[in-house]
């Protein structure tokens, strides 16, 4: 190979050097300034589907970012709830109201999950029982604890169902 020929391949590889580093470069800066995206849930019932995100909840319920999704969940018919994997593999509890519209009783309860131990829950429906809202919280980190929160039937008013202790 002639000397010319040598000096161009050279001058050609580090301009591709160059330009790979300052693409990388680029790349690095743009994903160092995206915000963290939160994990949603998938909320499902009766051929409707929403996603919600969450929010942060203090001991108090005083609560920041949270958004109660609403799904409309007709008496009787379950909820299914789609988890992803940073709530999967850790401690949660998953807490629900349902109502009697017959007696106007409402009851609520709750259960907990250890990590692994399920990536989807179905919330039953029954015959005379009407969901009023599930909420997914995970254990607090610094005062505060991701909430995630779904609220299945229309309040009088327009209100909205809170957090459960």
């Amino acid at each position: 190979m002639q000397d010319r020929t040598k000096k161009i391949v050279a001058l050609i590889a580090a301009l591709v050097v160059v330009a790979a580093a300052g693409l990388a470069g680029v790349v690095a800066y743009l994903v160092g300034q995206s915000e963290e995206k939160l994990p949603t849930i998938t909320a499902y019932s009766k051929q409707e589907t929403v996603s919600a995100t969450p929010g942060f909840c203090d001991q108090t319920l005083q609560c920041e970012g949270l958004e109660i999704v609403e799904l409309h969940v007709p008496e009787g018919y379950p909820l299914q709830l789609s988890l992803p994997k940073e709530v999967a593999d850790s401690d949660w509890r998953l807490n629900v109201q349902i109502g009697n519209p017959k007696t106007g009783e409402i009851f609520e309860g709750y259960r907990d999950y250890t990590p692994g131990e399920a990536w989807a829950v179905t919330v039953p429906g029954n015959p005379g029982e009407q969901l009023i809202s599930a909420i997914i919280q995970l254990p607090a980190q610094g005062g505060l604890a991701p909430v995630w929160a779904l609220q299945t039937i229309p309040m009088p008013g327009g209100g909205q169902v809170a957090p459960a202790s």
